[in-house]
């Protein structure tokens, strides 16, 4: 059978446009026919387009690599691209005229840039965030995200007139806090551009061929980010530092004096926006800037605002601790100046005065009394502090964070008497905070006491460390707490605390009390928070005064006392949300039914009135199509779509109005004009739901933030017991002791350990005794003995035992018994100060200055190396002058030597010993014993140490010959010197200093 006389003629559709444009046929057989000029010449124009787009080997993967932001633009800005579209369509020249055209989103987006050209704009578009042009270079290199090219620049410079869009990098709208974080982790200041309509609203509102609106919601820099609970604060990238989070105001008045007799007046104002700490203070300062570093060294800030100029010396301090990466905070700190005017000391004051009469004339509250308080307490600031402030509330504005300056509860002075101040040296000299290193945590003072069990105890307690007390009843308060809690560390009312510290507590309530207050904190953690307060008021519901708390320290009680109010104050709003919506984020059922809003309410009434309609809908659909009854399905997260099978007869009666959405062999899915008119007024219910739903959630934060005073307190209790806890988990450690305290001067260690190298060492520290300023003690030691002796270790013990005990923590010694310190003082290392301009011997003798001013008979300073950083005998003539100085201040002094002729001071000064670390020599090999005794090591035994580190023994032999030639050389002078003063003394008749002549013989024979 021949099939090709049987098969019926196929009816061909009309040609397209396109298949006529292209001329394709598929018959097999066509006969040629001769190509008109115009027709060839349009084929070579085809080919030549066809070759320019897809003639590259990688053609096809750079349109692909374009195509998703393409369609991410499209998909978010749809009517704009139509509006883009609808530019000039006349032949070639209205696409060349449309090369350099913006889209109405560009215009927004460079009208937003343009303002804020110091910051990396972060473009919300569609379900994305955009970087365009120079941001998204910054952006792919900081991220990691590829950069689309095109242009850079925001000036429509001549430069890149070829090119036709912006350079741009994007992710989607979940990865958002990830890359501001890091972001600003970078030292970036980062702006978030929200889009604030949906395409639902849109399309309902008057402006449907608008661009969508857009607004810059968020400004971020690192002192200011407070979005993220874990914030800026944990190991840096490169294994830096743990930074605290404060943003630092600094302002100088100008300079007095020249050279050494410089002084400048200094103002600062610091706040940590996730707790809401202030700190201010202003002081006098130094040619060295001691002051200004040691506050510097103790806040550690990761950004400053500098207003006005400042001088060069405190200019070069700044760059110095912010500048680099490997400086002792870890990471490099932001730096943001603005101008200073002449007039901004009134400026200022009137403008914090207007800034606290207008949020005090807002409160709720109506004691007056309390409101002209809080004024007077800013009114009392000094003048470069209120300049401070003022700059402060201004800069925080812009990020939305002044609100935070109204609670002047939270201003605190940085200077008191009540406490100790360690300056800058020796927090790192004796690693108080950060190790001398790496600059991390671990092996610092702080890290060997934390052992706490919350943030916001770890908090407080490196304030502890760095502020030693002064007040000798807030002192033994504190350690009468520690050791109770050690004592009755397995009684049920301990126990049931730590566990609630240790195990219900896992927010840091702290940081959400103050994300509160911002109106930024999340429904889940808000929900934490919430619990962990009702959970603490069950626990303590029986304690209604101090004494029902069961301690017998005051401290304790009264810290347990503030706990059950609050819980019972924060009760009925968690009485309002449903928790397992809270834990999923659900804002739509957040709230419990009776305690939801009107708003709320409303929308979702609308929403269920529009799918009564769309049910009513289902009788007249299965009219339509033939059939009883119709149920509406849901493909792929698309809803109420009618399904109809592929079978002629219902297909045939499906209207032409009906949008297919879907299809499969069986079936094909559809939506008429009457659902989707629905589903539209559903989708603006749904998301005037979710805007009511926010603001409803905004509200209770405003409620619960009503409360702030009383929750920080309870906080603040927390916060204390956590740190007590964790000083008495120290106590329980072994060969750890209660310290004592006396009136006196004394300093009584027996059996010190060096707390850190103790815990990092690997084998048994040796422990050694020291007494100084007692009655028949000296007030000084001369240490002398071999390098890698131990010197500087014993040294270091003594100084950290002191402030472990100031700071209301058990000791690792035997006994310590001890007057109260009012300074610890170090001068250790050798290093100059390239920066500053100084050498190594000014650094010395500056910060050996800076000690001779401060110190008092109840100081205990510690002196390494004095005088090494110049010739031999400037270096003895320095270091025995302020040795004797110290002396007979009373000063409690530990100086570390190689100097021999130190020695001989001690023979002569009343209050000076000479001691020495012990140690065994064999041949070349010396045995380091770690031991303190009585008297000085002649030697120094550098060769040992030399041979120890890997010197080649070729070095090392002509060292050994050349330290002989040298020491004999050193000797025949010493000898020949005696015997000259023997001579003399002997030709001198007259008996005046006979006895002081005989010691000096005598010293000079034990010399040799």
């Amino acid at each position: 059978m021949n099939q090709t006389e049987d098969v019926a003629p196929v009816e061909l559709p009309e040609s397209s446009d396109r298949t006529s444009r292209y001329h394709f046929d598929s018959s097999p057989a066509q006969p040629e026919t001769a190509e008109s000029e115009e027709v060839r010449r349009r084929k070579k124009t085809l080919h030549e387009k066809f070759v320019k787009k897809l003639g590259r080997p990688d053609s096809i993967a750079e349109i692909k690599r374009r195509r998703p932001a393409e369609a991410e633009e499209a998909e978010g800005e749809g009517d704009e691209d139509e509006e883009e579209e609808e530019a000039p369509k006349k032949g070639k020249k209205g696409v060349a005229s449309k090369k350099g055209q913006l889209t109405p989103m560009e215009k927004q987006y460079l009208e937003i840039k343009r303002q804020h050209l110091d910051t990396i704009i972060v473009f919300q578009v569609g379900y994305k965030f955009q970087f365009y042009g120079e941001d998204a270079r910054v952006a792919s290199k900081t991220l990691g995200l590829m950069c689309i090219t095109g242009k850079m620049r925001y000036d429509n410079h001549p430069s890149e007139a070829h090119l036709t869009r912006f350079a741009s990098a994007s992710f989607p709208i979940a990865r958002l806090p990830v890359h501001v974080k890091r972001l600003v982790q970078a030292g970036l200041k980062v702006g978030i551009v929200r889009q604030l309509e949906t395409a639902a609203l849109k399309a309902a509102g008057n402006n449907r061929n608008a661009p969508f609106v857009r607004k810059l919601t968020d400004v971020y820099t690192k002192g200011t980010y407070v979005d993220d609970l874990e914030g800026l604060q944990g190991p840096t990238p490169d294994g830096g530092a743990v930074g605290t989070g404060y943003l630092l105001c600094l302002t100088e008045a100008n300079a007095k004096g020249s050279g050494n007799d410089e002084k400048v007046r200094i103002g600062i104002v610091a706040v940590q926006p996730a707790t809401g700490s202030i700190i201010y203070d202003e002081f006098d300062d130094g040619f060295m800037r001691n002051e200004i570093e040691t506050r510097l060294l103790h806040i550690a800030p990761c950004e400053y605002l500098i207003v006005g100029d400042l001088s060069s010396a405190t200019d070069k301090m700044i760059k110095h601790l912010s500048g680099s990466k490997s400086n002792v905070f870890g990471e490099q700190a932001r730096v943001e100046r603005v101008e200073r005017s002449k007039t901004m000391a009134a400026e200022a004051y009137s403008h914090i005065t207007t800034f606290y009469a207008d949020k005090l004339r807002t409160e709720t509250d109506g004691n007056s009394a309390a409101k002209s308080a809080k004024l007077d307490q800013i009114h009392d600031l000094s003048s470069l502090v209120t300049i401070c402030l003022s700059a402060m509330i201004t800069h925080l504005t812009e990020y939305g964070l002044q609100h935070i300056f109204s609670l002047t509860a939270n201003f605190e002075p940085f200077s008191a008497r009540t406490h100790m101040l360690l300056n800058g040296n020796t927090l790192t000299s004796l690693e108080i905070y950060k190790n001398g290193t790496d600059y991390t945590e671990k092996g610092s003072l702080f890290w060997a006491l934390d052992r706490t069990r919350t943030r916001f105890g770890k908090r407080l307690l490196r304030v502890w460390v760095g502020r030693p007390l002064l007040d000798m009843g807030l002192l033994e308060t504190r350690l009468a707490a520690v050791a109770e809690l050690k004592d009755a560390a397995h009684e049920p009312h301990v126990t049931r605390l730590t566990d609630l510290l240790g195990k219900t507590i896992r927010s840091d309530l702290e940081k959400i009390l103050v994300r509160i207050y911002y109106g930024k904190a999340g429904r889940p953690e808000l929900l934490g928070f919430l619990q962990s307060f009702h959970t603490i008021g069950q626990e303590f519901a029986h304690v209604k005064e101090p004494a029902d708390a069961g301690f017998t320290s005051a401290l304790l009680n009264d810290a347990v006392a503030q706990l059950p109010s609050v819980g019972t104050l924060l009760l009925e709003y968690l009485e309002r949300i449903s928790a397992d919506a809270a834990r999923a984020d659900d804002k739509y059922s957040f709230f419990l039914e009776p305690a939801e809003s009107e708003e709320i309410t409303d929308c979702k009434m609308g929403i269920i009135a529009v799918e009564a309609e769309l049910d009513a809908l289902r009788p007249s659909l299965a009219s339509t199509l033939g059939k009883k009854k119709i149920d509406f399905t849901t493909v792929s997260g698309i809803e109420y779509l009618v399904e109809v099978e592929n079978a002629p007869a219902y297909t045939k009666r499906i209207p032409a109005s009906w949008a297919k959405i879907s299809a499969t062999k069986k079936a094909s899915r559809f939506h008429p004009p009457a659902v989707l008119k629905l589903l539209r007024e559903r989708e603006q219910h749904k998301e005037a739901l979710a805007a009511a739903c926010d603001a409803a959630f905004l509200a209770l934060q405003a409620e619960i933030a009503a409360h702030y005073a009383p929750v920080r307190a309870a906080v603040h209790a927390l916060a204390t017991l956590d740190a007590l806890l964790g000083l008495a988990a120290v106590a329980q450690q072994p060969g750890y002791v209660r310290p004592t305290f006396t009136t006196g001067p004394e300093l009584a260690l027996r059996g010190v350990r060096h707390p850190m190298a103790e815990q990092l060492a690997a084998g048994a520290y040796v422990p050694n005794d020291v007494t100084l300023g007692k009655a028949g003690a000296p007030h000084a030691l001369l240490v002398t003995g071999p390098n890698m002796g131990g010197k500087s270790s014993f040294v270091r013990a003594v100084a950290l035992a002191g402030i472990m005990a100031q700071c209301g923590s058990y000791v690792p010694a035997d006994e310590a018994r001890l007057g109260l310190l009012d300074a610890v003082y170090t001068r250790m290392g050798a290093q100059d100060n390239m920066l500053r301009g100084e050498s190594t011997f000014m650094v010395e003798v500056g910060e050996t200055a800076e000690i001779l001013r401060g110190a008092t008979e109840r100081s205990l300073v510690i002196l390494d190396e004095l005088g090494r950083g110049t010739s031999t005998h400037d270096g003895v003539a320095i270091a025995e002058a302020v040795l004797r100085e110290l002396v007979a201040r009373g000063a409690k002094t530990l100086f570390i030597t190689h100097y021999q002729d130190l020695a001989r001071v001690a023979g002569g000064v009343e209050g000076l010993r000479n001691v020495h670390m012990r140690f065994v020599e064999r041949g070349e090999e010396v045995s380091f014993l770690y031991e303190v005794g009585e008297g000085v090591a002649h030697r120094s035994y550098g060769l040992n140490v030399a041979r120890l580190a890997g010197v080649p023994r070729p070095v090392l032999d002509v060292a050994a010959v050349k330290s002989a030639e040298l020491e004999a050389s050193v000797g025949r002078r010493k000898v020949g010197n005696l015997a000259r003063f023997v001579h003399s003394l002997l030709d001198d008749k007259s008996e005046s200093d006979t006895e002081a002549a005989l010691e000096r013989v005598v010293l000079g024979i034990e010399q040799l």
